[in-house]
């Protein structure tokens, strides 16, 4: 199986399962804090180089 249809597989599975019961969601927000969640897409946006430009 390729990263590629791993990842269409945990989506579909995903979007199978049921809502999270309004409870469960706030659980799971008070477990995982939302800066826990954000921190890894930052790192990788921070972590790009800037285009360089070279003199034409």
């Amino acid at each position: 199986m390729t990263a590629e249809e791993r990842k269409a597989y945990v989506r579909q599975v995903v979007n199978a399962a049921p809502p999270l019961a309004p409870e469960d969601a706030d659980l799971l927000r008070a477990l995982i804090p939302l800066g826990s969640r954000l921190a890894p897409r930052r790192a990788t946006q921070a972590g790009r180089p800037a285009a360089r430009r070279t003199a034409a």
